[in-house]
């Protein structure tokens, strides 16, 4: 794939058409890689929107979606590096994570290429095949290289390949679906489109590569690329999991559409049977003075301590002042002050009764416990209430179009699953394979 940038300049290696284009991108200086016009760049996605026929593709080339209910997102960050550009590499990888695996023109049985030993496993072996498309160890270890590679010289062989296995288990399932996706958003597409999309995706990815050389701190990418291999991936790698991310998040938008009539009785029955999620208990904020027996050498000790407390707030200083010189409550150096606190909570039935029914600013009488003093104060407070329907439709129709949106996406990998051939290492156990399968549902 290759795409021809306009730029301003005399054309020279790092625009001839005859080198390849990863060639040609890995040359050019940072300031170079930008746009002639804004224009331009939208005309190629318009274009290609409208030979695919969907509207909402430019969209997805500058949308971030990490709560996504079947595409997941990228595993956590395991970086060692302190630095501020080592921290931006370290996110940069998260992209790696995303990858759905590597095709080639070839066949290749998963049995032919690799298996489980208790030999470490290389990067480049063959951890699954989805409808032909290769999934390389490296595509799940590399956002980990440089946390593998230091385990690998730490712990004994065995501990290390166990490790390996584990990852693979973790991550392998969402790089098979996303294979899975993308195939089949490639698959849906005509020579043409195919070529156009390629286009959009190259255009995309260097702006991308713009905002990478800035948050790295790198003044080209050829010093980017050098960063990224430090981390153990590459800019080829996250082009090719930044196209097949792309193609996936676009397949699943494209075929879950939701076209659903939500009227006033379709809102008024999720209402009804989530009234529990609109429903509110009393609540109150408040402040407390508390002097205990056993911080003041006894009980008379104590009450002298209380007095002054509240000769102090007799001659006008305020409650928050007096809480912090008087009291040895948790909340003391806050100004004795306590957040919202629902009615019933409080284990001191007397303090809880007094919250309750003092009005909002008043200041409770003593009250004496076993082992301490307590006065306290209402700052705030809240009776129980449910939230009026009609002040929450625009966000029960929202929660109702999400849901049914989720459920699409899940019937769209369901029947992508039932048509697919899946092979992976772990086939040979059937708990493992079937786990390796079990993708595509709504998180907990």
């Amino acid at each position: 794939m290759s795409t021809k940038l306009v730029s301003r300049e005399t054309p020279d290696m790092s625009t001839d058409p005859k080198i390849p284009h990863a060639a040609r991108f890995l040359t050019r200086p940072a300031a170079r890689r930008k746009w002639s016009g804004t224009s331009w760049g939208m005309l190629g996605i318009t274009s290609l929107v409208a030979c695919l026929g969907c509207q909402s593709f430019k969209e997805h080339f500058n949308r971030v979606r990490p709560n996504n209910p079947v595409v997941g997102p990228a595993p956590p960050r395991l970086t060692l590096d302190d630095s501020q550009s080592g921290k931006a590499v370290s996110e940069i990888q998260q992209t790696a994570a995303l990858s759905d695996g590597s095709s080639t023109g070839e066949i290749v049985r998963i049995s032919q290429v690799s298996a489980i030993t208790p030999d470490p496993i290389d990067d480049s072996a063959v951890v699954a095949v989805v409808n032909s498309n290769q999934i390389l160890a490296s595509d799940i270890f590399a956002p980990y290289s440089k946390q593998m590679q230091m385990m690998k010289e730490k712990m004994p062989e065995e501990q290390y390949v166990q490790a390996q296995r584990e990852l693979l288990k973790r991550d392998m399932p969402s790089q098979i679906e996303r294979t899975l996706l993308s195939h089949a958003m490639r698959t849906s597409l005509k020579q043409e489109q195919a070529e156009k999309l390629d286009s959009v995706l190259d255009q995309a990815f260097e702006e991308h590569v713009l905002s990478l050389l800035e948050k790295t701190q790198s003044s080209s990418s050829v010093e980017l690329n050098e960063k990224l291999e430090k981390e153990g991936t590459s800019l080829a790698m996250l082009r090719k999991t930044f196209g097949k991310h792309q193609l996936a998040m676009q397949y699943l938008s494209t075929q879950s559409e939701v076209k659903a009539e939500i009227g006033r009785v379709e809102l008024l029955e999720y209402y009804n049977n989530h009234l529990a999620d609109y429903s509110f208990p009393s609540k109150v904020k408040w402040q407390e003075i508390r002097v205990s027996f056993n911080k003041h050498g006894g009980r008379n000790e104590a009450l002298k301590v209380l007095n002054e407390a509240v000769q102090d707030l007799q001659a006008g200083k305020t409650f928050g002042e007096v809480a912090k010189k008087y009291s040895d409550g948790p909340t003391a150096s806050l100004s004795g002050e306590w957040d919202w606190t629902t009615k019933g909570s409080l284990s001191d039935t007397e303090i809880d009764e007094q919250l309750f029914t003092m009005p909002v600013g008043g200041i409770s009488k003593i009250m004496e416990a076993s082992d301490r003093f307590r006065v306290v104060k209402v700052v705030a407070r809240e009776d129980a209430h449910i939230t009026p329907f009609e002040d929450l439709q625009l966000e029960i129709r929202k929660k109702i179009l999400t849901e049914l949106q989720k459920n699409k996406k899940q019937e769209v990998v369901a029947k992508l699953k039932k048509t697919a051939t899946i092979e992976t290492i772990f086939d040979n156990d059937p708990e493992l394979a079937e786990a390796m399968r079990d993708f595509g549902k709504t998180g907990p």
